[in-house]
């Protein structure tokens, strides 16, 4: 029996039909191999090179490398002028001037830490300007130094622009707006964004138009106008009568206010500190009588000018101010006494004599002096000795007060640190400080003529006999008046 059997229909021995799936695994695994080839080649190709459609200050960094987008950025550089002209301006920068001395390698190197060659597949068709990079490089350098030194040149001389305000007019004597105007200064930043915007695409011209002029940043339909008026005219509305001892001495009106009512940068109405302190400080030096020049008839009819000695009326000057600002904003019609530091018996107005009728004469050119009462009657006169003329023991001259008198009394007299004499006397009467007074002097053998001069005066005092010395104190009062002159 034969034992060979037949293979089944349709299969052939010895050969396998292909899997497909195999087939198509493999063929996946080649492009996978080769985009990986070419993704890691290209990326590769990019490390150090721009991609394309990059640009720096107009100038095409597309596909080059370091090396030679540094060349072709440098020499853009090298050969930049700019010129920046128009409104009355006209400025002509070189690389140099513009202060291009930009380190371009370094700069090179910032702009292409800007792109991941890994990532070109997402950046190779995106627009890439650096520009940015090069006007940051120059900015720090000379170019909005040179600029802004060059437009505040010209604004020097040029108009600035000026807001809407508020003025005074003296006819009305009230405020009105003045509108805003433009002027032909111009604004310095906007000049240096237009230098930096040329840089940054390395243009040549730049025109400078209106646009670039200063602008006014209140403008006359503001409503903080309106109110500034309305506050300002309450204040010139103020009609302030400033007396000292009862006696007019200034008017503060309409146009005295306005010259003190100043407008902030918020359009705001108020009175100036400056301007009122000055002008508080010029009628407290004015109208204080301290220490000044006094001219007066004594009632015997001898004409006497005196100065110095610390009697007398002393505005406050900054009391002064604070006042009158008080009563301006206040508005309205007022009488307000200035304030003093100190004052007088009377007062009759610079250079006259600022006391009462009762007073004590000190004639020094006479060797004589003299009491008045209330009445302005002499009641009481008597020949002195006044203090020897060298210059370091004469009687001062001056306006006084009398002091606090004292009966008995001790007189101390020094040079330096040495005592040179000690003296008990009757009657001492100061009025310059407890330093000089009059006093009894019963050593002087006689008073009055020229014994003063003659080897007898006193180291400052006025010297009275005894007995005349005795009715004065008997008289004379702290805070009586007492003028030594000449």
């Amino acid at each position: 029996m034969n034992n060979y059997q037949h293979a089944p229909r349709g299969y052939h021995v010895g050969h396998r039909r292909a899997n497909p799936a195999k087939v198509v695994g493999i063929m996946m695994g080649c492009l996978v191999a080769l985009a990986l080839v070419v993704y890691a080649g290209v990326a590769f190709y990019f490390s150090g090179r721009f991609m394309p459609n990059t640009t720096a200050g107009g100038v095409s960094l597309s596909l080059m490398s370091a090396n030679d987008a540094e060349k072709a950025l440098q020499s853009k550089l090298d050969n930049y002028t700019l010129s920046i002209s128009g409104q009355g301006l006209d400025l002509q920068l070189t690389a140099a001037d513009a202060g291009l001395a930009v380190n371009t390698s370094s700069l090179i190197k910032d702009m292409l830490n800007d792109v991941n060659p890994w990532l070109w597949p997402f950046q190779i068709a995106a627009q890439h300007d650096e520009s940015a990079k090069l006007v940051a490089a120059a900015s720090g350098t000379n170019l909005a130094n040179a600029v802004t030194a060059a437009v505040e040149e010209f604004n020097a001389s040029a108009t600035p622009a000026a807001n809407a305000t508020i003025s005074y007019n003296a006819t009305t004597r009230q405020f009105d707006i003045i509108p805003e105007s433009v002027g032909t200064a111009l604004d310095v930043q906007a000049v240096v964004d237009m230098a930096e915007q040329a840089l940054s695409t390395l243009s040549h011209r730049v025109s400078v138009t209106a646009e670039q002029l200063q602008q006014p940043t209140i403008f006359s339909t503001d409503p903080r106008l309106n109110a500034a008026i309305e506050t300002a005219n309450t204040m010139t509305k103020a009609n302030v009568t400033l007396t000292m001892g009862d006696r007019p001495l200034v008017e503060v009106g309409a146009d005295l206010i306005a010259e003190w009512i100043t407008i902030d940068g918020e359009a705001n109405a108020a009175l100036g500190d400056d301007a009122l302190n000055a002008w508080a400080a010029e009628v407290a030096e004015e109208y204080g009588t301290v220490g000044a020049t006094r001219s007066y008839a004594r009632p015997d009819g001898k004409q006497i000018t005196v100065q110095g000695g610390v009697y007398g009326w002393e505005i406050d000057g900054a009391a002064l101010a604070a006042a009158v600002k008080d009563a301006v904003a206040a508005g309205g019609v007022q009488s307000l006494a200035v304030p003093t530091v100190t004052y007088g018996d009377a007062y009759n107005g610079p250079g006259a004599a600022d006391w009462g009728p009762r007073y004590l004469d000190i004639d020094l050119a006479e060797q004589h002096a003299r009491f008045y009462d209330e009445s302005g009657a002499l009641v009481w006169e008597s020949d002195i000795v006044s203090g020897m003329p060298d210059g370091e023991h004469d009687t001062p001259s001056g306006v006084y007060w009398m002091n606090q008198k004292e009966s008995p009394s001790t007189l101390n007299g020094y040079s330096g640190d040495t005592k040179i004499y000690e003296t008990v006397v009757q009657y001492w009467m100061p009025f310059v400080g407890g330093a000089i007074g009059l006093h009894d002097a019963d050593w002087q053998a006689a008073f009055g003529g020229t014994r003063y001069a003659d080897g007898y005066g006193s180291h400052g005092c006025v010297n009275l006999p005894p007995a005349k010395a005795a009715e004065l104190y008997n008289i004379v009062q702290g805070g009586d008046v007492v003028v030594c002159h000449w």
